[in-house]
C-alpha cells in the first residue's frame, strides 16, 4: 500500500509562519527593551537567586559587604585566632603532695602460742597512710580478729586460734608510711 503526501495549502504555510513570527518576535523584543543591568533586588523574587544560579567566581571579596560575614560561613581552619588575652588571677594552691613512701612491716614469733599481736609504726616525720596484716602460713584454724591504725603512726592487728591447732604460726603487720604536708 502507497501512502500518498500532500502538499500543505499556501494558506497552512502563511499562518504557520505568521505564528512563528508572533512567538519569536515577542521574545526578541522583549530581550531588547531591556536595558544592561536593569533587573536587580526589587524586580527579584525572594530565593530566586541560587548558588547554582550563579556564574563561577561571581561574588568577590569586593562585592561583600565589610563586616557581614560570621564565623559560620569560614571553613574550620580559615580564620586566624585572635591575640592572646590577659592571664586571670592565680588559683588557690593546691593540696600538699606526698613524698618517702615506704612500706614497712614487723612479724611477731613463730610459734603455737593461741593468741599473738603485732604493730608496727612508721620512721620519725613520716605518718601513717594505711596498713594490713597476714598471718604464716595462712592456716584455716587462725583467725585476725582485729586490724587498725593504733594511732597517726602506728598501725597494729591481733590474730588468735579459733580452733586449737599445735602447728607454728606468726602474724606479720605491716604499715604505709611516707611525708605528708
Amino acid at each position: 500500500m502507497r501512502i500518498s503526501v500532500r502538499r500543505p495549502s499556501p494558506a497552512l504555510v502563511i499562518s504557520c509562519l505568521a505564528l512563528a513570527l508572533a512567538l519569536g518576535g515577542t521574545s526578541y523584543a522583549a530581550a531588547l527593551a531591556l536595558p544592561k543591568n536593569s533587573v536587580g533586588p526589587a524586580q527579584l523574587k525572594t530565593s530566586a537567586v541560587t548558588t547554582k544560579k550563579l556564574a563561577p567566581n561571581a561574588v568577590t571579596a569586593a562585592k561583600v559587604l565589610n563586616g557581614s560575614l560570621v564565623k559560620a560561613d569560614f571553613k574550620a581552619g580559615q580564620l586566624p585566632a585572635g591575640p592572646t588575652g590577659p592571664a586571670g588571677p592565680a588559683g588557690p594552691a593546691g593540696p600538699s603532695g606526698v613524698s618517702g613512701l615506704e612500706r614497712v612491716d614487723a612479724t611477731s614469733a613463730t610459734n603455737s602460742t593461741p593468741g599473738r599481736t603485732a604493730s608496727m609504726a612508721c620512721a620519725a616525720g613520716k605518718r601513717l597512710l594505711g596498713g594490713g596484716a597476714r598471718v604464716n602460713p595462712a592456716l584455716p584454724q587462725v583467725a585476725i580478729t582485729s586490724s587498725y591504725p593504733g594511732d597517726d603512726n602506728t598501725y597494729q592487728a591481733f590474730a588468735r586460734e579459733v580452733t586449737a591447732t599445735g602447728a607454728n604460726w606468726s602474724l606479720t603487720v605491716f604499715a604505709i608510711c611516707a611525708v605528708a604536708s
